[in-house]
Parts: structure tokens; C-alpha cells; sequence
């Protein structure tokens, strides 16, 4: 059964191997090593872990690290009769290790993650989500939706 909690500093190199691994054909040309990578996402990390603006959930079986969920709090300016620290979640770097996944361990960290937001009062969460991962967001309650708009430079 998967334990699902908070990241902490002690995760870092599991984190970032996970990253490494998600990224396997960014790097896979060679252009960066593994070493360089790890001090430049562990420098991220450690930010990020003891900052107030991310949050990091991991799924743990047997002690290990099987999948993650990143959360970064995205601050909006206040508005009168709303409240007073307005922000919304941007969901992020969700990855399961090929052996575990299809086995609900997404959709348990995704609840957690959700009942958080709700306790924090988070407006609501958005995500880009790849074209294998529509289904399963689908599944858990997202929707598409057209108000966005983005430029490319």
C-alpha cells in the first residue's frame, strides 16, 4: 500500500533521479550529464522544499519513492470580497515509475493533493497534461477548458 505525504529534504536525490528518468529523451542525446543535472535540480529542490510556494507529494512503497505530484501555488492580485490571499494551483511534473502505474497510485496522490488545496483555499488547480495523461486526469475530475491563452517567443 502506498503512503503518500509531503517531500522533504531527505528526498532530494530520489527526486531528482525521478526527474532524470522522466526526462529520459531530453537527455538522452548527451548534451548534460547526469552529475551536472543533479546539482543544478537539487539546488531547485532544496528551494523549493523549504520555500512556501511549492509543495511536493510523493507516493512511498517499501521506502521508495514510486511517484510524485509537483504543486506550485500561483499568487493572484486580491480582489474586493474575495480573499485575501488569492492563488490557484499549477499541478506539474506528475511521473510513476513504469512498474507501478495503472494501480490507482496517481489518483491517490491527486486526492490528497485536492483535499489540501480545498483546506488552503486554493481557487482551483490547472495542468498541461500530455496527450497520455488526458484520460487520466479525465478520470479525476479535470476538464479542458478555452480561457487560456499563451505566446511563444
Amino acid at each position: 500500500m502506498a503512503v503518500i505525504r509531503l517531500a522533504t529534504l531527505e528526498d532530494v536525490n530520489d527526486l531528482v533521479q525521478m526527474r532524470w528518468e522522466f526526462s529520459e529523451d531530453e537527455h538522452s542525446n548527451g548534451i548534460v550529464s547526469f552529475e551536472e543535472f543533479h546539482k543544478i535540480c537539487s539546488e531547485f529542490l532544496i528551494k523549493t522544499i523549504n520555500g512556501g510556494d511549492w509543495y511536493i507529494w510523493v507516493a512511498e512503497i517499501g521506502g521508495n519513492i514510486v511517484s510524485h505530484m509537483y504543486l506550485q501555488l500561483i499568487h493572484k492580485v486580491p480582489r474586493p470580497g474575495k480573499s485575501p490571499d488569492p492563488y490557484f494551483g499549477y499541478v506539474t511534473n506528475v511521473y510513476t515509475r513504469p512498474d507501478y502505474r495503472s494501480k490507482g497510485i496517481g489518483t491517490k496522490i491527486l486526492t490528497v493533493m485536492e483535499q489540501w488545496s480545498k483546506e488552503k483555499s486554493v481557487e482551483f488547480l490547472i495542468l498541461w497534461p500530455s496527450n497520455e495523461s488526458v484520460q487520466f486526469y479525465s478520470r479525476n475530475g479535470f476538464f479542458r477548458c478555452e480561457e487560456a491563452m499563451e505566446k511563444h517567443w
